[in-house]
């Protein structure tokens, strides 16, 4: 691994990778909204959401990040059939990253729980300050210093990212697609009963 990559490990470490942390546009958020707390709480891992029901969030391009050992261990879910895929891994239910099918788009929420804890202090000086949005989800009322929905900088950082990833080719190759856009894992599908019993 270079110096200018991160490295990314599950939390007992069978599957592990790579985040090259290269000049891009790209965002960091701490999410609050129904769905990723839904998905925290599906987990059932006490460290994956803050005290507020929070999740950190690197965005950046697919291409950006590679699994290097254990990636039979990748899992996917879907808290409905047209949400977002996340990917966790079945070892110890880490969860990886968020992102769109079928893998075309130049985008992918990379958890910052994937990140390995001796390198997630230069998520600060590499990708800057986690801005908190959509706080108005957030159990007791918005936490301080969070936006209640997502703010136009985030909006607008996140359209950069994804403008430049168009042209630039960011969504390949994509470590949690199949070239012919196939899932590397079958999705695990919540029926709305069972996504309804996560609030």
């Amino acid at each position: 691994m270079s110096a200018d990559s991160l490295p990314l490990r599950c939390v007992c470490g069978a599957l592990q990778g790579a985040l090259a942390a290269v000049a891009e546009p790209r965002t960091r958020g701490r999410c609050y909204c129904n769905d990723c707390r839904a998905y925290g709480v599906w987990l059932g891992r006490d460290d994956v959401l803050d005290a507020h029901g929070g999740t950190e969030v690197v965005q950046t391009w697919p291409s950006r990040v590679r699994l290097t050992a254990g990636v039979e261990q990748v899992r996917l879910m879907k808290l409905s059939p047209k949400g977002l895929h996340r990917w966790f891994a079945g070892c110890c239910r880490t969860p990886i990253a968020n992102g769109f099918g079928p893998g075309r788009a130049p985008f992918l929420g990379l958890q910052a729980r994937f990140v390995a804890p001796d390198a997630r202090p230069r998520l600060d000086e590499l990708f800057g300050a986690a801005h908190g949005v959509q706080g108005r989800f957030a159990p007791g009322g918005c936490p301080p210093g969070v936006h209640a929905s997502a703010s136009a900088g985030i909006l607008w950082a996140a359209t950069g990212m994804l403008v430049r990833g168009l042209w630039a080719g960011g969504h390949a190759p994509h470590p949690l697609f199949s070239p012919d856009g196939t899932p590397i894992a079958t999705a695990e599908v919540l029926t709305a009963e069972a996504r309804a019993a996560l609030e």
